[in-house]
């Protein structure tokens, strides 16, 4: 048996892939903050994927080891890599969408694409 199911795959994200959108990048002396509307995540599955569309870009001359974190109804979390290392702005290319897994059990965010090196 896998996951949670009798198949070989959990019933995440059984009706698409979810989009949340930024509503403000706030910088502070120590972490940018991707604010979400509140109750984002409401409605979402315990664990799956999520489509990030950041519309506002990290502030220009904002310090590229700052670490990112989310904000939706007061509570921060911080966005990590596979490897559980803290994203910084740096990390961060613009404005576009970004494929992001997570868990509100385990309070894991996960960012799963970066911007891929020119050759």
């Amino acid at each position: 048996m896998f996951g949670t199911t009798n198949y070989p795959f959990n019933f995440s994200n059984r009706r698409g892939i979810p989009m949340l959108e930024t509503t403000s990048v706030s910088v502070t002396a120590d972490n940018v903050v991707l604010n979400l509307p509140n109750r984002a995540f409401r409605f979402l599955n315990d664990k799956g994927v999520i489509l990030l569309r950041l519309n506002q870009p990290i502030p220009d001359g904002t310090t590229a080891t700052l670490p990112v974190l989310f904000s939706s109804n007061d509570f921060t979390q911080p966005l990590t890599n596979i490897g559980g290392t803290a994203i910084t702005a740096g990390q961060i290319t613009g404005t576009g969408v970004y494929f992001i897994y997570y868990d509100k059990g385990a309070n894991l965010m996960q960012l799963l694409t970066t911007e891929i090196p020119a050759a």
